[in-house]
């Protein structure tokens, strides 16, 4: 009987899981979805409270795999006409809450037969404080920021890190400080946020550099207050928690008008590029740059040659290791995932290396700060978490993400939304991503 409603034309005319936070639709019809459900018994219909809609899912189809990965909405674009809703009357509108019914109470079976899976191990994630001792204010876009406000999301984020009991590291993905903290308290401004960060009990706090971070301080003070673990001026580094994972964390201001001395050939490189890539006197501005081209502003930045053969040689010794890669950079690496004017300026170098080998599984990033993601077509996922310095007061952002043999699962708080991303199987490649 199931499959004699799957095959109802109308149903796969009208109807599709639509993202309500990024705007896509037409990305999964219902009886796909109910094909993969019944396949999988995925836990990804649990929350289905009728045929109108799921109010707390997504269906994210990944490598053949369904996932809850944030909030949706399953709607019937024909009920908006009258002629959608006189098809969508008398029987087939039974036969639709018949269907819905059944897949709510499928999805809930499978959930309370299944054991609860264990993680290899969990790490927190917080990005974009830029705290300073200031009034609030706006963005050039005019979006609300937070600046006081911001220590007490980070205070609130320890404190549920610590009340988790199993994390085993947290990072922070830059930009602690804000680019408009009065200079003569710069210092004094990163020592508060390191501090509360310093009361997360269970491991230590990686971070990385972002562009707000150099605004306050030179690249040589930073590494050393941020314990970022290099020799010399460099701001890159990989860390391995177990045999099975590694991180690898990205200097996206190797190349850069920032934080570098003005004489330095880095420096030198950031601002031929830019006078190159971006007519506009004032370099922060993406004023009449198209597409992509809006990425090449003063605020962003790239990788080095030197930093690019350190990424390829790192992932080398991954693959040949078996180990799964995970990439942490302040700068989102994938369009998909951020817009334009958020970019790492060579992202397609970078991504360019990461497709050579299989192991990347997911790029973590900050920068953008309402947050994205994208599965790039090589079946690596990128993700933008969402800034604390936008949190209105009473609000948070920040989470955890649960590590697993073949998938991660990001337990985001508020404003921090959750998802899972599964991995490609080796050898394979996505015939369609849902995001």
């Amino acid at each position: 009987m199931m499959e004699s409603i799957c095959s109802q034309p109308y149903l796969a005319q009208h109807h599709s899981v639509v993202n309500s936070a990024a705007g896509h639709k037409d990305v999964i019809s219902l009886p796909q979805a109910l094909s993969f459900t019944t396949a999988l018994a995925s836990p990804a219909l649990r929350d289905c409270p009728s045929w109108v809609g799921f109010s707390k899912c997504i269906l994210s189809l990944s490598f053949g795999r369904i996932s809850r990965v944030g909030p949706v909405r399953v709607r019937c674009a024909a009920a908006s006409s009258p002629r959608g809703r006189e098809r969508l009357s008398g029987k087939n509108m039974a036969n639709e809450e018949a269907l819905a019914a059944k897949l709510a109470e499928m999805t809930l079976m499978k959930k309370e037969q299944s054991p609860q899976e264990k993680p290899l191990f969990s790490f927190g994630v917080i990005t974009d404080i830029q705290y300073a001792d200031i009034d609030d204010g706006k963005s050039f876009q005019g979006v609300p920021r937070y600046y006081r406000h911001a220590s007490e999301v980070l205070e609130r984020a320890v404190d549920a890190w610590n009340k988790h009991g199993n994390l085993a590291f947290a990072v922070h993905f830059g930009d602690i400080v804000d680019g408009f903290c009065p200079k003569e308290q710069s210092k004094q401004a990163f020592e508060r946020i390191l501090s509360e960060l310093a009361n997360f009990e269970r491991g230590p706090v990686y971070h990385m550099l972002g562009n707000h971070c150099l605004y306050n301080l030179p690249r040589q003070e930073l590494n050393q207050f941020l314990n970022i673990p290099t020799s010399g001026l460099h701001s890159y580094y990989s860390f391995s928690p177990n045999n099975e994972f590694l991180f690898v964390v990205l200097d996206g201001y190797d190349v850069s008008a920032l934080g570098w001395p003005a004489d330095h050939p880095h420096t030198a490189a950031a601002m031929e590029l830019l006078n190159t890539r971006n007519p506009n006197k004032e370099k922060n501005s993406p004023e009449g740059l198209v597409g992509v081209e809006r990425r090449f502003v003063k605020f962003n930045g790239g990788v080095g040659d030197e930093q690019l053969a350190w990424l390829e040689n790192t992932l080398r010794e991954a693959q040949e290791a078996q180990q799964k890669v995970i990439i942490c950079c302040h700068l989102p690496m994938d369009p998909g995932a951020s817009f334009p004017s958020a970019l790492l300026w060579n992202y397609d170098a970078v991504l360019a290396v990461v497709h050579k080998f299989n192991c990347v599984v997911a790029c973590f990033a900050g920068h953008a700060h309402e947050g994205g993601h994208s599965v790039d077509s090589h079946g690596v996922h990128h993700h933008v978490l969402e800034a604390v310095l936008e949190c209105p007061p009473g609000s948070d952002a920040y989470g955890y993400v649960n590590v697993f043999s073949d998938h991660l699962s990001l337990c985001g708080t508020d404003r921090m939304r959750s998802y899972d991303m599964n991995f490609q199987s080796s050898g394979m490649h996505p015939s369609h991503s849902l995001n």
